[in-house]
């Protein structure tokens, strides 16, 4: 072998080496860039989209009263009588929930006597 043959396959091989690291590189650039871009336009319309909620912040700031109060119009004429929650209140007090000693049997004799004591009976 030829010292000669063997520098020129060394230099060879380091020109091949060179240029297709440069096609690796230039491909990646171009990935690069692309993401770039795609990274620029995501923001511009991150950017464009809180410029439009400012906006929006700022039309609703001049409205004094944002909240509109509607009526039923079924209530208007017609006032039906609710029945009356008093027995309910009372059944519901704390002097007339059960005790573990004590059966429902006597919280309504309980309930009886104190209506017969107040005259409502």
């Amino acid at each position: 072998m030829n010292a000669l043959m063997l520098f020129a396959i060394i230099v060879s091989s380091g020109f091949i080496g060179y240029w297709l690291r440069r096609g690796q590189i230039a491909v990646i650039h171009k990935k690069l860039l692309k993401a770039e871009n795609e990274m620029i336009s995501s923001h511009a319309e991150i950017l464009e989209m809180q410029k439009e909620y400012i906006s929006m912040e700022l039309k609703l700031r001049g409205i004094k009263d944002p909240v509109i109060v509607m009526t039923n119009p079924n209530d208007a004429g017609n006032q039906e009588k609710m029945p009356n929650g008093a027995l309910r209140k009372k059944l519901l007090r704390k002097d007339f929930s059960p005790s573990r000693s004590e059966g429902y049997g006597l919280i309504y004799d309980n309930l009886l006597n104190k209506e017969v004591s107040t005259g409502k009976a």
